[in-house]
């Protein structure tokens, strides 16, 4: 776990800042790449992004204030926006970002479905950057697993360690790491990665132009409610529709449902005279 990378005096590198700033520069060269496919402008992608991102993490952390405001104090005013501290909450940033960008296109005379072509199938990159910080700084971590061969521990100071401590009455008062779970930030990863490759290969054979943007709420919605039931970080659930489930999988449940009616309603208002392939390249 290493929460920090570096620290020169007044200047400290955390680790998952480091990782959401790679995922964004990452997925900034793909998606102006792409957009050059599609005639548009690449700085317009980049000015959008940048907004996006500023616009996505102040609504990730709103939602966790309005989810989990019994860990905000009047009495702490910086840990209200102190995101180094954690406490971001992805699916809250959706709306906000989807708000912007569509206001943004209108005001630049751009095609939405165009361009959540070229942008969605690489959103699940710049997440799986995220969760390799999630990782180093031990936080969303997975139930315990004492005898999965591929479980991680966490060392003291670690969410999972303080939480253990407090959970297991048999928790060793001398023990330096926390007991094996499930690294559900690893799940993750190969979850996100393997959604951007199906979304860019159903971009390529696109049934019709957009069909990225409704993909995501699909695949994201399936995928983030498979890590959900490893997960093992004190977070609620709720008897809904006599299932147990965790705020997050209620999300994901809506997430799929949208994906599924935004995909029909975007494929019964489709042009049918233009052709939906995706270019190849810019030539």
């Amino acid at each position: 776990m290493y929460p920090t990378i570096l620290e020169l005096g007044p200047l400290t590198l955390h680790s998952y800042g480091l990782m959401i700033a790679l995922g964004f520069i990452t997925i900034l060269y793909f998606m102006q790449r792409d957009a050059r496919r599609v005639n548009i402008e690449p700085q317009a992608i980049g000015d959008m992004a940048f907004w996006s991102l500023v616009i996505g993490v102040a609504a990730c952390r709103l939602t966790h204030i309005i989810m989990y405001s019994q860990y905000y104090s009047w009495t702490d005013p910086i840990g209200w926006i102190d995101v180094r501290r954690g406490g971001l909450v992805f699916q809250g940033a959706i709306p906000a970002v989807v708000l912007y960008v569509y206001w943004s296109l209108k005001r630049r005379k751009m095609s939405f479905r165009t361009v959540t072509d070229v942008v969605m199938p690489y959103v699940p990159v710049a997440q799986a950057f995220g969760r390799v910080g999630c990782f180093l700084k031990g936080c969303c971590h997975g139930g315990r697993a004492d005898d999965l061969l591929w479980a991680v521990r966490f060392p003291v100071g670690s969410p999972a360690y303080q939480l253990h401590q407090e959970r297991y009455s048999a928790f060793p008062a001398d023990a330096t790491w926390s007991y094996p779970v499930h690294p559900t930030q690893l799940y993750s990863i190969v979850l996100l990665l393997s959604m951007c490759g199906i979304m860019l290969l159903i971009r390529g054979r696109r049934p019709f132009e957009g069909v990225s943007f409704p993909m995501y709420f699909i695949l994201y919605g399936i995928c983030r409610f498979i890590v959900e039931i490893y997960r093992g970080d004190g977070n609620p659930t709720h008897n809904w529709l006599g299932f147990d489930l965790s705020t997050q999988q209620i999300f994901c449940v809506g997430m799929f449902f949208s994906g599924i009616a935004m995909w029909a309603f975007m494929y019964v208002t489709r042009d049918k005279n233009s052709d939906p392939a995706f270019p190849k390249s810019t030539a």
